[in-house]
């Protein structure tokens, strides 16, 4: 048998500030593989969603495929006239209404259209723009559920995650947990067990891109000088546990959570 495949859906072009780290797609598997430690070695295929490079259902629930991951975007997961984003929509809920689909990730837009393609709000956030390296308070239903948790003597109650949002999810689907809340984002993630883990944060990004992303929010007058002065003390004084997190994207797609 050959290797497992993880899926990509890549859903933004290629930004010449992230050059050093390419583009939403190699953040992702340069995550996965720094995270897989003793894992069997998978096979990663990236799909351009946002140049309308789509894979069928067929390819996604194929036995070969051990998960599939949605990536981050600057577009809007609730757009109706952004062509690409509507028929991605359709196709997350077409792909989540399969009986034992592989599971799925979401990561910021990802996150966010996914619960769009369940029904749920997603807006703007009218506490403005969330940024740097970020405390998230866990939920008390995902501790229980053992989400983040790699310590079996030491109950973890919070992440530290880069984030770079100013879209929010509003609603919880049914069947699925919130992971977690900020000040700024009540709805940090949700989780089905064995079929969708979403954050709204980026686990795949080193600190220095979310430097990077926090900096482009001033240059765009979207925050405040004093603003992105707090999101760079927080991306100096706080850990990025990215990594942890992907250990358990790959506990979900193991089937493991």
């Amino acid at each position: 048998m050959g290797e497992k495949k993880v899926i990509i859906l890549n859903t933004d072009h290629f930004k010449s500030c992230f050059a050093k780290w390419g583009d939403f797609a190699d953040m992702a598997i340069k995550m996965f593989e720094a995270s897989r430690f003793d894992l069997p070695p998978v096979e990663y295929k990236v799909f351009c969603i946002c140049e309308n490079d789509f894979p069928s259902l067929e390819d996604l629930v194929s036995s070969e495929v051990l998960g599939v991951y949605i990536t981050g975007s600057a577009y809007d997961s609730f757009s109706n006239e952004v062509e690409w984003i509507i028929k991605f929509r359709q196709f997350i809920a077409q792909f989540l209404a399969i009986e034992n689909h592989p599971p799925l990730v979401g990561v910021c837009f990802g996150h966010q259209i996914i619960a769009k393609s369940l029904g749920c709000d997603v807006g703007r956030n009218p506490d403005g723009f969330e940024g740097g390296i970020t405390p998230i308070t866990l939920a008390s239903e995902a501790i229980e559920l053992g989400l983040f948790q790699e310590d079996a003597d030491v109950m973890r109650t919070t992440l530290q995650l880069s984030e770079t949002h100013s879209d929010i999810v509003n609603e919880i689907p049914q069947g699925y947990t919130n992971i977690g809340s900020t000040a700024k984002c009540s709805i940090q993630g949700l989780y089905c067990p064995k079929k969708v883990l979403t954050l709204q944060g980026h686990p795949e990004f080193e600190t220095d891109v979310t430097r990077i992303c926090a900096n482009l929010q001033l240059e765009k007058g979207n925050v405040t000088s004093e603003e992105n002065k707090d999101m760079q003390n927080r991306c100096t004084s706080l850990s990025n546990e990215g990594l942890l997190v992907a250990n358990s994207l790959w506990k979900l797609f193991y089937g493991a959570i």
